[in-house]
């Protein structure tokens, strides 16, 4: 009897899903293993809503997820976890590749000892650990103390960022045409690394969640600012707080979100305040707002992403049909100058929360808003940077 194990996705897509499922499914044909797809993630095995993923066809190149997408936590459904191990074990699964975002993840560890490979993916960049030296802010960085260097999805969504704000190809030169305020929203809920991303595209200042804006000094600086170049580009993370630590926007969500906040519109509600406080000062017409949204996560993904994807996928399948117990999370990982797959168990944690990864002030600049030497240090192994040139009128 062949072996037979699962895969679901769930949460936000990414571009390089279709890549990671294609090449699971390669590898699975390969070894003579059934590879099971359940729609619409744990919805799916709560569901029994699964496809036989040979019949299926794969195209990598495309976008998001053929298997589709829900937010369903085990936890909050009746008797979810006695249920979706029911499942599991009546279609004879006897492991599985959950590919997702901190929720989605955070299911696996509902279900024990179970054996599991897990896959991060997100824009938000948020599962994993940055050098374990972190507190220590005077020693160096070392790219290689990265636990999953970044997760899938993220080096899409920070090319397409850094294109957006870039003088090359984005915003820049509409700014400078007509003397433009533009705020640019960037996603990211509780983590700033999309919005960081942006430096290597060079903005005039990014806001982030986890530095509450002194609204009355960014306020002094784009006076400043403006005055000196006639233009401005502003970033501002989703998620981003005022100096009191409420969100700039967001409002109580009722859907099956994780008891998440609904974000959206930071950029708007940033803009209608500058329009008021800078009335006194200069024209504020051309104060605009500029929001990618979910582009941020569709299309194609970049060759990056797509590769990594390939690895991830092909190995989990490895994982799986080789020897080993328990759950373990496949990162990318810097070793030598260049990428690697890494296995990192999870036999001493209880939640992916134990994962989530934040900017510090070793990457973003609180003081400037800005990107700091280390965080394009970091960035620059993932997206490349467009050099701003001064005769635009660009901060030095």
């Amino acid at each position: 009897m062949k072996k037979r194990i699962g895969i679901l996705t769930g949460g936000g897509d990414v571009p390089p899903l279709n890549a990671l499922i294609a090449s699971a499914a390669e590898t699975a044909r390969a070894a003579g293993v059934e590879l099971v797809g359940f729609i619409k993630g744990w919805q799916g095995i709560l569901e029994e809503n699964y496809v036989e993923l040979a019949e299926w066809p794969l195209r990598a190149g495309i976008g998001g997820t053929i298997l589709k997408s829900s937010r369903v936590g085990l936890g909050s459904e009746d008797s979810g976890r006695e249920r979706a191990l029911r499942v599991l074990d009546k279609l004879g699964i006897e492991g599985l590749i959950v590919v997702g975002g901190e929720d989605t993840l955070s299911n696996a560890f509902l279900l024990g000892g179970y054996r599991q490979v897990l896959i991060a993916k997100t824009i938000d960049n948020d599962v994993g650990k940055m050098d374990a030296r972190e507190n220590e802010k005077t020693a160096e960085f070392d790219l290689q103390n990265v636990l999953n260097y970044f997760t899938l999805g993220f080096p899409t969504a920070a090319e397409k960022i850094i294109s957006f704000v870039s003088l090359e190809e984005g915003l820049r030169t509409t700014a400078y045409s007509h003397e433009r305020i533009i705020i640019v929203e960037s996603m990211g809920m509780h983590a700033g690394w999309l919005a960081l991303a942006a430096g290597l595209g060079h903005p005039d200042f990014i806001i982030i969640p986890e530095f509450p804006l002194n609204y009355e000094k960014f306020l002094e600086a784009v006076i400043a600012g403006y005055r000196r170049q006639r233009h401005l580009i502003v970033v501002v993370a989703e998620g981003a707080k005022w100096a009191d630590g409420s969100f700039i926007r967001a409002e109580e969500d009722h859907g099956p979100s994780y008891g998440h906040p609904r974000f959206g519109g930071a950029a708007e509600a940033l803009r209608i305040r500058l329009k008021e406080d800078l009335a006194p000062h200069f024209d504020t017409r051309n104060i605009n707002v500029v929001n990618p949204s979910y582009l941020y996560r569709s299309g194609a993904p970049n060759a990056l992403d797509r590769a990594w994807a390939e690895r991830l996928g092909c190995k989990a399948v490895e994982m799986l049909f080789g020897p080993g117990t328990g759950p373990a999370l496949l990162t990318v990982q810097m070793r030598r100058g260049e990428f690697e797959v890494g296995e990192y168990p999870l036999s001493g944690f209880t939640s992916v929360a134990e994962l989530h990864r934040f900017v510090d002030d070793r990457f973003y600049d609180p003081e400037n808003l800005r990107i700091t030497e280390t965080g394009q240090k970091y960035l620059k192994e993932i997206a490349n940077e467009f050099i701003p040139e001064k005769e635009y009128g660009l901060h030095e």
